[in-house]
């Protein structure tokens, strides 16, 4: 169950049954073999897991994403948001006034980084029927389980579920076993039966790296020219979408008010949210959260201390504690910091979408502009402005925009007459950048984060 601060909502109830049947009755219409894998128990009513797995045949991929999107139009769901990884097609459906969201997941096969172990065929023929849809049978779908969660994993990690899994299917089926030293050798095979037998998935996990070598070797012998073909195709992909295309796909934005105005939580409420309608187990880590500035460069700070011209100080309550620099450390200073943004946004963003992660930033570049003192900046406001505008820029820009007489009850870090000065300049700011998003901070967080939710989803998803 997922709690969202006004509503309690299951990710999955009667609705979401209804629309995976329909989407697999018109499979089933449209001559399209599928079947389902992992937690299917419950099925189409409940649901174990956050999403469906759906293994779909090949060439009729694009047919099968088509069918789910009229499906999830017709079932009154207004956004959709689509992530293709290697051969699979992660698909999302919302719609906020319903408190509906949805994940299922089409494979056009059983990949990991390019390499296919049983092709579609030969799994289809280890299917069972269940609640008159098609789904791997125990043994495969306990064989997946242990090679998928781990083949392709530089540090896999085993919920104790799969662990269960595992140890069951190697205690039911001997065959597990032999199937395993077919495509591995029987020397690996022994160590890793070994640990499974003590039921020691740490040890277990220790081979994985050989395992998934082994495998990658298997898969090459089985079906070279396919496999090398389905490699390039996938890193292929992920270098253009890291590399060339990530501004494309990556979903970031950032979030601007004076102390006290309610930033952090107004981002807790946010991404509860955003956990809710993208389908996000809150374990997943599908969101990073940066304050003010990359830090791929440490603090001017911690340099000083290290290297002794610079005394600690640790009166963090009060962000102007420190005095302004004079002007040529002034523009060392934002020289440093607009380095760190150039390097730092473009390094930490990539590495957000090759993980579909959101990118968040807690303060940004325009704390120049409004509030220099924070970074002990004593420039003209002309060259603060030419900095920021030379800096790579969130796609979303949230200020949180509240009296300042309600921010300095909530926190009397600042003064009122400095709390007063900085809202009138982030109001100058938002109104001169059409990225940016005034929210009402003076209602409640809920008010504020619905509102921001829905530009993010009008932003980022597509409507169907």
């Amino acid at each position: 169950m997922t709690i969202i601060k006004n509503n309690i909502t299951q990710h999955w109830d009667k609705r979401h049954g209804e629309i995976l049947v329909s989407i697999l009755n018109l499979f089933d219409e449209e001559n399209i073999r599928y079947f389902i894998i992992r937690n299917y128990e419950g099925l189409p009513d409940r649901n174990s897991s956050k999403d469906v797995d759906i293994i779909v045949e090949p060439g009729k991929i694009r047919q099968a994403v088509d069918i789910l999107k009229t499906i999830y139009k017709e079932n009154g769901l207004i956004y959709f948001y689509k992530i293709q990884v290697e051969r699979g097609h992660n698909c999302r459906g919302m719609n906020i006034k319903t408190n509906m969201a949805i994940h299922i997941d089409l494979m056009e096969g059983y990949f990991s980084r390019g390499s296919e172990l049983f092709s579609f065929d030969e799994l289809y023929k280890e299917t069972d029927t269940y609640n008159d849809f098609k789904i791997l049978n125990e043994f495969y779908s306990g064989l997946m389980v242990f090679i998928y969660k781990q083949f392709g994993y530089k540090n896999p990690v085993l919920k104790q579920k799969y662990r269960d899994i595992i140890y069951g299917t190697y205690k039911t089926y001997p065959k597990f076993r032999e199937l395993i030293s077919k495509l591995v050798g029987n020397k690996l095979t022994n160590s890793i039966f070994s640990a499974i037998e003590e039921r020691d998935f740490d040890k277990m996990l220790q081979h994985s790296n050989q395992l998934s070598n082994a495998l990658s070797i298997y898969a090459l012998k089985k079906n070279p020219i396919q496999t090398l073909r389905d490699k390039t195709y996938f890193y292929l992909e992920k270098i253009n979408r890291v590399i060339f295309s990530y501004n494309k796909f990556s979903r970031n934005f950032s979030v601007m008010a004076p102390d006290g105005a309610g930033k952090t939580t107004f981002l807790e409420a946010l991404i509860s949210k955003l956990e809710f309608y993208y389908v996000d187990d809150k374990n997943s880590d599908r969101y990073s959260v940066y304050h003010f500035r990359p830090r791929i460069l440490p603090n001017l700070g911690a340099i000083g201390k290290k290297i002794g011209i610079q005394k600690t100080d640790e009166d963090f309550t009060n962000p102007h504690r420190s005095k302004s620099a004079n002007t040529i450390s002034s523009l060392f200073r934002i020289s440093y910091y607009w380095l760190d943004y150039m390097i730092g946004y473009s390094y930490l963003v990539r590495k957000d979408v090759q993980f579909d992660k959101v990118s968040i930033f807690d303060r940004y570049s325009y704390d120049f502009i409004v509030d220099p003192g924070r970074t002990k900046l004593n420039l003209p406001l002309w060259v603060r402005k030419l900095y920021v505008e030379c800096i790579p820029h969130p796609k979303i820009v949230f200020y949180l925009d509240a009296d300042p007489e309600v921010i300095y009850k909530r926190k009397q870090e600042l003064t009122l007459d400095e709390i007063k000065r900085q809202v009138i300049e982030y109001k100058k700011v938002a109104r001169s950048h059409k990225r940016f998003v005034t929210l009402d901070a003076n209602r409640s967080t809920n008010e504020s984060a619905d509102e921001a939710l829905k530009v993010i989803l009008d932003t980022f998803t597509k409507k169907l």
